[in-house]
């Protein structure tokens, strides 16, 4: 991994925190994406400390397409490349609330923000030798999809939404690999695990006592990043402890997944950058 160029978004705390850490002691060039600026300035801070390595910041809120798009902009001004996007960030809402751009935020952020920074990243991931994405979804992502009720229009329930965004980071890793499975460009998903992170801070003490330290939390994030046995595997879901799984049958359904993206195309106001 040395000296690869690796952005990772939600990098600020968590998982993907604990993922930059790791990535830079294997030598990665290191960009940790956080939505407060204090708070990832003293994360970045902290693994140059523990390991010497290069770690840039770029601070950015992923519900606001407009700040994507600056986000995007500032990375094609500063780097040659991308070998690797790890799309980490992520949020559990427990109340209705909308972005500026007029969608709900779990939405907004899990997915949405997947879709178009990726679309907007793509072009210096194939400058890469390397060419890596990889996405974060969740064993707990939802059976179902309700086409009718993406932004909570029907009534808002936390671990509904959250569930939905989840199973849409399957369509989208499906779909994507498929379309890019010609330019050996690789995509794969992930589950963490139930981790101990603040994705969710509200958890009952039962479920806190359940969770993974991050150390274990990182391990399929790291496996899909790093793995040499995963130079042309595209398209395939892993579990927490880094072993290929199955996710639910709805997500390999290929109308769905075209739908979701083309909705997708419509709600960030244009085609999806494809190689």
């Amino acid at each position: 991994m040395e000296n690869k160029i690796i952005l990772i978004t939600g990098a600020s705390d968590g998982i993907g925190k604990q993922v930059a850490l790791e990535l830079s002691v294997l030598g990665a060039h290191i960009i940790m994406h956080g939505r407060n600026k204090n708070k990832t300035e003293l994360a970045a801070d902290k693994i140059r400390e523990a390991t010497g390595g290069k770690i840039d910041t770029i601070i950015a809120d992923l519900s606001s397409l407009g700040q994507i798009r600056e986000m995007s902009k500032s990375l094609h001004e500063k780097y040659d490349r991308l070998d690797v996007l790890i799309n980490n960030a992520g949020v559990q809402m427990h109340t209705l609330e909308l972005s500026e751009d007029g969608f709900e935020i779990s939405f907004a952020i899990n997915h949405l923000a997947y879709f178009l920074l990726t679309s907007l990243l793509i072009d210096m991931i194939d400058k890469s030798d390397y060419r890596r994405i990889v996405i974060t979804s969740s064993g707990i992502h939802s059976e179902s999809i309700d086409f009718d009720n993406l932004q909570a229009e029907k009534g808002f329930n936390m671990y509904s939404v959250y569930t939905q965004t989840k199973l849409c980071n399957l369509f989208f890793a499906y779909h994507l690999a498929e379309l890019l499975k010609n330019n050996n460009i690789s995509v794969n998903s992930l589950h963490p695990g139930l981790v101990d992170t603040n994705l969710n801070p509200q958890r009952t003490a039962e479920i806190v006592a359940r969770a993974l330290p991050v150390t274990k939390g990182s391990v399929a994030t790291m496996h899909l990043t790093t793995s040499p046995d995963l130079e042309n595997v595209t398209g395939k879901y892993f579990n927490y402890d880094a072993k290929e799984a199955k996710s639910k049958p709805i997500s390999y359904d290929k109308q769905i997944q075209q739908k979701l993206w083309s909705l997708s195309e419509e709600m960030i106001g244009e085609k999806f950058k494809l190689i």
